[in-house]
């Protein structure tokens, strides 16, 4: 059920033709992804859910730094522990903070601070416009973005636990502008000169192409269309990267860490205009933590104890680097080709 659930929904029909030619290509590939859910360790989100009432809220604040959805008292005692345990068993939690009817989900990243920052250095105009967030877990920053009234806000995400946490939602929050598919970046290019704004946070570092990936969201943008991108790096005002021997923080999807300067590099080459950089500083661990929340390690596992500027591998930590560009109006083929 869950399945068809995920392969019939029709939200597109709307944006067929001119706003999305691919639209048969994108249903097929929904198609296909849709086999992640086909997995065994998915019965028991699918049996929580069930378990769960459909109730539409009279609660739901998106603009706070806590994302809130329903009061305690609009639960019985019943349903309440069944909540409790289906938001258990969608461990682990990474963004936030989500308060689910009473119950506080101290995340592992403060997603909060990340979304004052770029919504500081972008100030951007989210009213009626399609947006695009690619990784987006536990689709936080997707909520963060209904207290501004977009059009359409669109989730990718390859890992089939999120799905999950986009149906718990819609239990409580029947709102059909946030939609979820079992995508990658590699796929958003299908939604071509699509969206307004594309979310790139926390994902160039992990893929093997970065350009290919950069090239796949300036697809999926109209022009005058924003990329928004957040990105682990190493300090230094060279265009240089970081390429770890193994692992990097203890993690082996960490392919590149690059300066501030390669990703404005990498944005231009891929054909972005008005790129600009508006933070870049060391990850702390007043932004990342183990919590209760999470059952992984987490950012003070992956430094050296004996020197917080160092990884346990011995490279240096992590920058956060912010950045911004827009894809231009019209296509420049010295810059792209």
């Amino acid at each position: 059920m869950v399945k068809e659930q995920y392969i019939n929904n029709d939200y597109l029909e709307k944006y067929r033709g001119k706003n999305l030619p691919l639209l048969d290509e994108i249903l097929e590939v929904r198609a296909k992804q849709a086999r992640l859910l086909d997995s065994d360790a998915n019965l028991v989100n699918i049996s929580d859910l069930n378990a769960l009432p459909d109730l539409k809220s009279n609660h739901a604040i998106f603009g706070n730094d806590v994302v809130e959805i329903g009061k305690r008292d609009e639960l019985s005692d019943e349903d309440f522990e069944k909540l409790n345990e289906t938001l258990l068993n969608l461990k682990p939690w990474r963004k936030g903070p989500w308060n689910y009817f009473g119950i506080d989900i101290d995340t592992e990243w403060r997603s909060n601070l990340k979304w004052d920052r770029f919504f500081n250095g972008v100030k951007p105009d989210f009213e009626g416009k399609r947006i695009l967030d690619i990784g987006c877990n536990n689709l936080y920053y997707m909520y963060r973005t209904l207290a501004y009234n977009p059009e359409l806000v669109v989730g990718f995400d390859p890992i089939a636990r999120y799905y999950f946490h986009h149906l718990l939602n819609r239990k409580f929050v029947q709102d059909p502008r946030i939609q979820f598919e079992l995508f990658g970046v590699e796929q958003a290019g299908l939604f071509k000169d699509f969206f307004d704004y594309a979310f790139f946070m926390g994902i160039l570092y992990h893929r093997r192409d970065p350009l290919g990936s950069l090239k796949n969201v300036y697809d999926s943008l109209k022009r005058g269309g924003t990329i928004i991108m957040e990105c682990s790096g190493i300090p230094g005002d060279d265009p240089l990267c970081l390429f770890p021997e193994g692992r990097y923080c203890q993690a082996p999807g960490y392919w590149f860490l690059p300066t501030w300067k390669s990703i404005e590099n990498m944005l231009y080459r891929t054909g972005f205009t008005e790129i600009e950089t508006f933070y870049k500083e060391p990850l702390t661990f007043d932004e990342q933590r183990k919590t209760s929340w999470i059952d992984t390690h987490s950012l003070e596992h992956f430094l050296d104890p004996e020197d917080i500027s160092k990884t346990v591998e011995g490279y240096p930590a992590p920058v956060r680097i912010y950045t911004k560009a827009v894809k231009p109006l019209q296509r420049n083929k010295k810059i792209y080709d």
